[in-house]
């Protein structure tokens, strides 16, 4: 299946009844919102919506804004050329086969996204219809569900990610929360020391899965759109862009092209946002600004968004298979760690806490899985959680059961990394601890690692198989001839 553009996935998403277009007027500012969190009350989401009728955007370049693209695995599944009812372990299974033969992109001459070339005093970000997405927002943000796109000035490393940012009241610059410890980050921090500002394009719409490779956690160094291209078993089209030196999907819905000042004198306040944390974070503050050098679109745009906070965004629904998915990868690549047999980031703790299947192999294995992705990852898997082979991670009685009767010896069986960097919107850490000026962009976090496996330090019980704990009586398949008679019972 090829989907390059944002066109092409909201007509595959009326074919399979996932999508609802909402023809009466409605406000940009929260109502839009207030409608999409209302699906999303449901843990799979609701339909993505298409608002064609928008109050003030009736004579703008802009007139239709999308929301609800990957609201559910059903919708996932699609935008990966699945069956819409693959479960997430299938998902998982696909994602990982297909991001390791990545394809590289191509450069074409033109494309749908140059239809429109907008550059000096015409510039003017509102004539698209930017959300207000929650009350006590500092102001609407138009990048919450899209690609940022930088380059490395010394390797040319192409990074796209997804980083809040917040129209300006001026409409030709964007305010954003450029956290040091990021990809992004990395760059601007070379920026920085050669005092030159970084190049930045904002790209909307386009092939679905842009997002989704956008907020997912692979390694430094690694394009997104080589990862992209590997999902989709083609290359990415790109096209260059019009006022900076980088590449943008020809088919992108809309691009927005901009240098970013690292100079303090030049911040101003943005913030605060409600985020995916389900608080508000990164208060209001002075921070680094783009400016808008030229905005590229195609005719008649549809501006792509989503809502951030619980319980099940878009981008939790993603982080649990793409993160999983790292986590398996890095600890069967990376590491010299045997016997890891599953790995689960439940959505809705948005990456924070991962759950890990083991056949353990020897005493402190959980401790040396958690120091290795804590080595990984930026400020994911705040809390890892191993358990043994005979346990379902992705049953949660099942893991508070592990708790329950595995866990005795806090002092060995619970293990505090202090003193970690971590995420800079954590609500739970002070904000002296966050504060971009004293950490370097970074949070500060104390780590948990949850070894919920039998203890190898109890003697082997010959009674029990030589095993160190008693059996299992549950947990255990139901016998065929249970299930063969189970009609006969009479039971519904």
């Amino acid at each position: 299946m090829s989907l390059k553009d944002l066109r092409g996935w909201i007509e595959k998403l009326h074919e399979e009844n996932e999508i609802k277009e909402i023809t009466c007027e409605v406000d940009w500012n929260l109502e839009i919102a207030e409608i999409e969190t209302k699906l999303r009350e449901k843990k799979e989401g609701g339909p993505a919506l298409l608002f064609t009728n928008i109050k003030d955007y009736h004579n703008t370049w802009g007139k239709k804004f999308f929301i609800g693209s990957l609201g559910s695995y059903s919708k996932i599944a699609l935008a990966l050329g699945l069956p819409k009812n693959t479960p997430p372990l299938e998902i998982m299974k696909i994602q990982r086969e297909r991001t390791k033969n990545i394809i590289r992109p191509i450069e074409v001459s033109n494309g749908p996204v140059k239809d429109n070339i907008i550059k000096g005093n015409d510039i003017n970000l509102f004539q698209f219809p930017v959300l207000k997405t929650h009350e006590r927002d500092g102001g609407r943000y138009i990048s919450t569900f899209n690609g940022v796109v930088t380059k490395d000035p010394e390797t040319g490393w192409v990074n796209v990610g997804l980083y809040r940012g917040m129209v300006n009241e001026d409409g030709k610059s964007i305010g954003v929360l450029l956290a040091m410890a990021t990809h992004w980050g990395m760059m601007a921090a070379k920026y920085a020391s050669m005092k030159k500002p970084m190049e930045v394009a904002f790209v909307f719409g386009g092939d679905p899965l842009l997002p989704y490779v956008a907020c997912s956690p692979y390694m430094p160094h690694v394009c997104e759109y080589d990862i992209l291209g590997g999902l989709r078993g083609e290359p990415v089209e790109l096209v260059k862009c019009e006022t900076v030196d980088l590449h943008v999907p020809a088919h992108a819905e809309i691009v927005v092209e901009g240098t970013i000042s690292l100079d303090p004198k030049d911040f101003k306040v943005e913030g605060p946002f409600g985020e995916y944390t389900g608080f508000y974070g990164g208060r209001k503050s002075p921070k680094p600004q783009v400016k808008v050098t030229c905005i590229t679109f195609r005719n008649d745009p549809i501006l792509q968004g989503s809502v951030e906070g619980p319980p099940y965004d878009e981008g939790a629904l993603i982080h649990s298979i793409t993160a999983s998915s790292f986590a398996l990868d890095f600890l069967e690549k990376n590491c010299i760690i045997p016997g890891v047999l599953d790995a689960w980031v439940p959505p809705v703790t948005h990456g924070n806490d991962i759950f890990v299947k083991i056949k353990k192999q020897y005493q402190g294995q959980a401790k040396q899985i958690a120091a290795a992705l804590w080595g990984a990852a930026l400020w994911w898997f705040k809390n890892v959680f191993v358990v043994d082979e005979d346990i379902d991670i992705h049953d949660y009685d099942q893991l508070l059961w592990a708790f329950s009767w595995r866990v005795w010896d806090y002092d060995e069986d619970l293990s505090v990394f202090r003193g970690c960097h971590g995420g800079v919107l954590d609500p739970s850490t002070p904000p002296e601890l966050k504060d971009p000026a004293k950490m370097g962009g970074s949070g500060r976090w104390n780590r948990l690692c949850i070894d919920a496996t039998k203890d190898w330090r109890l003697e082997p019980v010959e009674e029990w198989g030589g095993e160190r704990f008693p059996p299992l009586n549950r947990y255990l398949p139901t016998p065929e001839k249970i299930k063969k008679r189970w009609k006969e019972y009479g039971i519904d």
